[in-house]
């Protein structure tokens, strides 16, 4: 029943990192920017597919010559064939702990340069576009990419997709999961680290700017569109390393992992956390992740809860339902999330407050202060 536990922990450590990445993302588009990124999961795909498009063709590349093994492929990428199937299952043997972290820190990597050049293309209605055609179009591109690269097998071979990628924990002994959820933790740390900085600099209130009136932004100076772009091409790289992650937790990338339903989980996480404040979104993040492993039938299971077959069925379905409600019931009764909004703290505002606050320390002081 512990290694159970522990399996289940780490499995939620992991996609709450992940979704805490996805959900800071959005709400640096959308809590701070005002974009309504409904194709939050085209970016995350594109990511995914760089990340296991590019891992999966280095291994090949160094664990190929020294397994013996040809690898020929014919009217698909060579990833695709039953032999680089056997590279992969293979690869631990030959490529030491060094090469499998060097392949995934540059898989990672092209995640976020993926990511972010996807959003060059996509800022193009971003900038042209109402709030709500945006939102249509975004969400609608998402489901073309799924679509295509569904029926395509490139660049991740159809609905069969790219499977057996190593982990870079391939050599370590004990709990893989673990580990894995420790390094995801990191990267989600990474992320709240900058995307605190980020929101909290001078940048951070041209977002807001932006977000509240975009005609009262440009007087002062801001140029609307650039800030637009800019927010999107962050948003969007961090979007770019949540599926580089997911694709090294699975071992595999397949287009019908992305799904529109992913991106209104995001979504979900973002409202119910807060909008606007990044420490309420991994809140809201935690939460929605742990509601997806315990609508899975095999993690009760494994957590010993019996429940009726035809409910363990509706289970798939009925995240749906919660996930709903969660939503109105948060703008019904909390419609700025658990943890608020809060004031800006940017460096020239604290100091701005902290020498009023001495200025009126010595007015106060001083005698006489106060007499009209």
């Amino acid at each position: 029943m512990a290694t159970e536990l522990e399996g289940i922990l780490a499995q939620w450590l992991t996609y709450f990192a992940i979704y805490g990445i996805m959900a800071l993302s959005f709400n640096i588009e959308y809590g701070f920017t005002g974009i309504p990124n409904f194709g939050k999961v085209l970016f995350v795909a594109v990511g995914a597919y760089a990340a296991g498009v590019l891992a999966s063709t280095l291994v090949l590349m160094l664990a190929a010559p020294a397994l013996g093994v040809e690898v020929v492929a014919s009217g698909e990428p060579s990833y695709c064939t039953a032999a680089a199937k056997v590279v992969f299952s293979q690869a631990g043997q030959v490529l030491s702990t060094t090469t499998l972290f060097a392949i995934f820190l540059a898989a990672v990597l092209a995640a976020a340069v993926a990511g972010a050049a996807t959003s060059i293309v996509a800022s193009f209605p971003a900038l042209r576009l109402r709030e709500d055609f945006l939102a249509i179009t975004l969400l609608a591109a998402g489901e073309i990419l799924r679509l295509v690269t569904w029926t395509s097998v490139w660049p991740v071979c159809s609905f069969n997709g790219i499977s057996g990628i190593p982990s870079p924990f391939t050599h370590f002994l004990g709990r893989v999961d673990v580990l894995y959820a420790g390094l995801s933790l990191l990267f989600l740390l990474a992320a709240w680290f900058y995307t605190e900085y980020a929101t909290n600099s001078p940048w951070g209130r041209a977002l807001k700017a932006v977000r509240d009136d975009e005609v009262a932004a440009e007087v002062y100076g801001y140029n609307v569109a650039s800030i637009r772009m800019q927010s999107l091409l962050v948003g969007s790289a961090l979007a770019g390393i949540a599926g580089a992650l997911l694709v090294f937790y699975s071992g595999n990338v397949n287009a019908g992992t992305f799904r529109p339903d992913m991106t209104f989980e995001v979504i979900a996480a973002v409202i119910l956390g807060g909008a606007a404040n990044n420490l309420g979104t991994l809140l809201g993040a935690a939460v929605i992740s742990a509601l997806l492993i315990l609508m899975n039938p095999s993690s009760l299971d494994a957590l010993g809860v019996t429940l009726p077959q035809g409910l363990l069925n509706a289970l798939p379905y009925l995240k749906y339902v919660i996930l709903g409600i969660v939503i109105l019931l948060v703008l019904m009764y909390r419609p700025q999330g658990v943890i608020p909004e809060g004031p800006l703290k940017t460096p020239i505002v604290e100091k701005t407050r902290r020498k009023l606050r001495e200025y009126l320390a010595r007015v106060g002081g001083q005698p006489g202060a106060g007499r009209q």
